[in-house]
């Protein structure tokens, strides 16, 4: 697996890979036990041409996708002495409690990019922040205490929100795992695939194939009205028409009733008599539906539509970075369905060499914890005499960087700029349509020749 940083600079191929707590560079890892089989490295995936990582955090409500077996509970991290003037990062994420699980796994993912980014000066803080405000407060001071420059995480909104104006005040940036954008600031920067930018892509390839009526079947809930509200906008300045959004419970087993409300139709019809002429499907004013939803609730949506004749041999579906997901793949109802997501190679890779070393499946969310520690350990490289420069100038280098998730930059305002493929739902996995961009240049204008 090879990735390309900062620079064009090139990293190291993965080599074989150790417990993490044996690893001077991880202090104060929890008490895990080695890994039992070392990884051989997976062929190259073609690496993005520009520069460092990141992002795909966890949705608050649920995380979709496999998830790691939860820890058992450890004592707290100690923490261990590193090489005088190492570059100093903290890892905070939550080791116990509901997130304990996903914590453990985006702390295994930060492991593999210690293993095939960092120097061997370069020290990494973990500390649980069991998933609290409180948790996360606690940890961060422990982290300043240990001389950290810069914080890696932590995982929930309210985590990072509780965090920000206490790094603002110290001097240090955070690089977190949500995605909810409501949490971002100028020092605190959420990695996580939020869904804004990716529906005005969606969007604007959909109008670029004709398709100009919309409607939106939306969850009653945060991930829902962030979509709603992005799909509004990004369709206000076009000649697209959003004709009507409806709203579902996503605790509810049965979205029949906001299903005929979107498309104006009625129960489903009765199965045809043998020997009996099927009926006509019911007119739809609508090109394509907005479903952003993802997992096992957006397959049970998808095949409510498909009962009530809206299917995407009619209908365009249209999707969420968080489509990109094995359940989404196996789900008839969905096949042709679009989206714009990061493109999937270089997390294959990860994701394979994730389950040869750790015997379990990567959650989505891993490739953040990955792509954020080598961003850390490639600017870490840069050590001036008052060490690494991990300042906000530095973080949003308008060149951007590239990792796992592809090209990204972070702004000035704390969000993440993605280079997005537009994918489409294909038996087994996803097809691109169209291609996400290998750098963040816009093409110079030809200049006409006479």
């Amino acid at each position: 697996m090879k990735f390309r940083f900062r620079n064009l600079l090139a990293l190291c191929l993965v080599g074989p890979l150790l417990g993490a707590c044996d690893d001077p560079r991880v202090a104060g890892v929890l008490g895990r036990s080695q890994p039992t089989t070392r990884a051989e490295a997976p062929p190259p995936a073609p690496p993005p041409v520009v520069v460092p990582p990141p992002a795909a955090a966890v949705r608050e409500e649920t995380s979709p996708g496999p998830q790691a077996p939860a820890p058992a509970p450890a004592a707290p991290a100690r923490p261990v002495a590193g090489p005088t003037g190492a570059p100093r990062v903290a890892f905070l994420v939550p080791l116990s409690g509901p997130n304990a699980a996903v914590g453990r796994a985006l702390l295994d993912a930060a492991t593999l990019a210690l293993y095939d980014v960092a120097d061997d000066d370069f020290v990494l803080l973990p500390r649980d922040t069991q998933g609290t405000p409180e948790g996360a407060s606690a940890a961060f001071d422990w982290a300043i205490e240990q001389g950290a420059r810069l914080i890696v995480g932590p995982l929930l909104s309210a985590e990072v929100q509780a965090l920000a104006p206490r790094a603002r005040d110290a001097g240090i940036a955070l690089l977190a795992f949500s995605n909810d954008l409501a949490a971002a600031t100028p020092n605190s920067f959420v990695l996580g695939l939020a869904p804004q930018a990716a529906i005005r892509r969606t969007v604007e390839f959909a109008l670029s194939q004709g398709i100009l009526r919309f409607v939106a079947l939306v969850p009653n809930n945060a991930l829902g009205a962030a979509s709603e509200t992005a799909f509004r906008e990004a369709l206000a300045p076009t000649e697209g028409e959003l004709l009507r959004v409806e709203r579902y419970d996503p605790g509810t087993l049965d979205a029949s009733p906001a299903v005929r409300r979107v498309g104006q139709v009625g129960p489903p019809p009765p199965r045809a008599a043998r020997g009996e002429a099927a009926r006509e499907p019911p007119e739809l004013d609508f090109e394509a539906i907005l479903l952003p939803d993802f997992g096992d609730r957006l397959a049970q949506i998808a095949s409510q539509l498909h009962l009530h004749e809206i299917d995407p041999a009619r209908i365009k579906f249209l999707g969420i970075p968080l489509w990109d997901d094995p359940r989404v793949y196996r789900e008839p109802s969905l096949l042709g369905g679009w989206f714009a997501a990061p493109p999937p190679e270089a997390r294959r890779n990860f994701e394979r060499n994730y389950r040869e070393v750790f015997g379990r499946a990567a959650p989505r969310v891993a490739t953040l914890a990955y792509d954020a520690v080598a961003l850390a350990a490639v600017l870490a490289r840069d050590k001036g005499p008052d060490g690494a420069d991990f300042a906000p100038a530095v973080l949003t280098n308008p060149a951007g960087f590239a990792g796992l998730e592809g090209i990204f930059r972070l702004t000035p305002q704390g969000e993440v700029e993605r280079g997005l493929a537009i994918l489409e739902i294909q038996r087994g996995g996803p097809r691109a349509l169209q291609p996400a961009p290998e750098t963040f240049e816009t093409p110079a204008a030809e200049t006409p020749t006479n």
